[in-house]
């Protein structure tokens, strides 16, 4: 018997396919409900722990699913369940006792039970998907009004002003996909709509990074500002503050990198932070500025630096580290030493890279 460990980054997604909703966390009742459209909230993503054969699902708030539907504060062997899979990505999970989970009742609640109809236990197991948020320099959200329409009009977060960032590492290009499932796209008069479809060519923007803020230039060449009455347009040819865009991880509260030699992680066989773990550490994300965060490490200390550009777990004092993205799943951290994170064949990590290498790319 051979028990399968996905390769997968453990950072994941439950869709079901057959109520085409995304399983979706709820600590205030401890409960996991199948009944989210869109998977643009952090209670979505799952951290999918393989330990001793068997798997352990984590929440984003760190709670764990039991086999008494309910969520717990710490993993057992109450919390482990066995993997079966399907090719095309399909999972289920069962207690090894007959028991299967899948959504029950008419509220959808995760749970184990012995009858499953049409396949309700089996889910597609996919990539936490990376959703943000872009706000304006008058610190408003950029969102979608009217169905279609986008302007910097709320101070506050909404469903509408979250957008899925989807990017190709091998070009410097993006989509954003609004929660409706339409994309941004550049109409007439230079106007910015959230009406268009994956396919069409003015969907794609070419993104320019500045310290953590972003900025957006459409296929005509014009880089993506805020008119006078508020409105997305793409109208500038050279950018300035109007055109640069505060960015923010919208379902992310914590990141699980891994590198090319393995998860980033540490060790008390280690003094310092090493980047080829098995399983990842949660650097938690403390967001101070537009693309600048803190990390934090599990035990509520910060991670700090050395003079060498190696990194411990457990600072005193919260330091800057600037988030740039380079692909959906894909992204580089300019260290507070100015240097760019990257993974060393040694194991340790380290902040001394003047440029972006393989080695500095990191899958989150």
């Amino acid at each position: 018997m051979w028990t399968p460990q996905p390769a997968l980054h453990v950072h994941v997604i439950l869709y079901s396919p057959i109520h085409h909703c995304y399983a979706r966390a709820d600590p205030t009742v401890g409960r996991i409900w199948v009944d989210a459209a869109v998977p643009c909230l952090e209670e979505c993503g799952f951290l999918l722990h393989f330990q001793d054969g068997c798997y352990h699902l984590e929440t984003s708030t760190h709670h764990f699913l039991s086999h008494v539907d309910r969520l717990v504060s710490q993993p057992s062997s109450q919390t482990a369940f066995h993997m079966q899979v399907r090719p095309g990505g399909f999972v289920a999970l069962c207690d090894g006792e007959g028991g299967m989970l899948y959504p029950q009742g008419t509220h959808l609640l995760l749970g184990l039970g012995s009858n499953p109809v049409r396949g309700e236990e089996w889910f597609i197991l996919q990539h936490c998907p990376t959703w943000v948020s872009l706000r304006s320099k008058t610190r408003k959200f950029i969102s979608v009004i009217y169905d279609a329409e986008v302007c910097a009009a709320s101070e506050h977060i909404t469903p509408m002003s979250l957008f899925q960032f989807e990017c190709d590492s091998e070009s410097p290009t993006l989509q954003l996909c609004s929660a409706s499932g339409y994309y941004l796209v550049q109409r007439r008069h230079r106007t910015v709509m959230a009406n268009g479809h994956p396919l069409e060519s003015d969907t794609f923007f070419r993104v320019h990074w500045n310290c953590g803020r972003i900025m957006l230039q459409s296929s005509n060449g014009r880089f993506l500002g805020i008119a006078a009455n508020g409105l997305l347009m793409a109208n500038a040819t050279i950018p300035g503050p109007n055109e640069e865009f505060g960015i923010r991880l919208a379902n992310r509260p914590f990141l699980a990198l891994r590198g090319r030699y393995g998860y980033v992680g540490s060790s008390s066989k280690h003094d310092l932070i090493q980047c080829n773990m098995d399983q990842p550490d949660c650097i938690h994300l403390l967001p101070c500025h537009q693309g600048i965060y803190h990390f934090q490490a599990q035990g509520g200390s910060f991670w700090s630096i050395t003079s060498f550009g190696t990194f411990r777990p457990w600072g005193k004092f919260a330091l800057n580290f600037c988030i740039e993205l380079q692909g959906s799943n894909l992204l580089t951290v300019l260290a507070p030493n100015g240097f760019y994170m990257r993974a060393d064949r040694s194991g340790t990590l380290l902040a001394d890279s003047e440029d972006i290498t393989k080695e500095c790319i990191w899958e989150f």
